[in-house]
């Protein structure tokens, strides 16, 4: 199945029984939800190529509540300026509780609420 809200999709990848294929086409400082459960990084990227400036997609490995600015992010993946980036886990990164995300232009750590000017899109593989 597929879930959609607003410019996210988390769609099961069919060849990969349990894995999710997460797209996020408008990423902001909203925070979405990915997975409501354990599970594993595979895959990051980031399409930052509509913006000027540099922007960071922060993860939290929780199902509870978070409020981006003040919650210390569990994964933080930085895109420089105008550039795709990808980041790749071949073995995985392990989540324990759920994994939510949020896309910020300010702070690589806790710190940063401002969503990026334009569009940036986030594609995120979990297994």
């Amino acid at each position: 199945g597929c879930e959609v809200t607003m410019a996210l999709s988390i769609a099961n990848v069919l060849a990969d029984v349990g894995s999710l294929h997460c797209i996020q086409t408008d990423a902001t400082s909203t925070v979405d939800v990915l997975k409501g459960s354990s599970g594993t990084i595979h895959k990051v990227e980031i399409d930052n190529t509509g913006n000027t400036s540099a922007v960071f997609v922060k993860l939290w490995d929780t199902t509870g509540s978070v409020t981006v600015g003040t919650t210390d992010p569990d994964f933080s993946f930085k895109c420089p300026a105008s550039v795709l980036r990808v980041y790749s886990c071949p073995n995985g990164t392990a989540f324990a509780a759920g994994l939510k995300a949020a896309c910020v232009t300010d702070g690589g750590g806790t710190a940063g609420t401002t969503s990026p000017s334009n569009d940036v899109i986030y594609r995120i593989q979990l297994g």
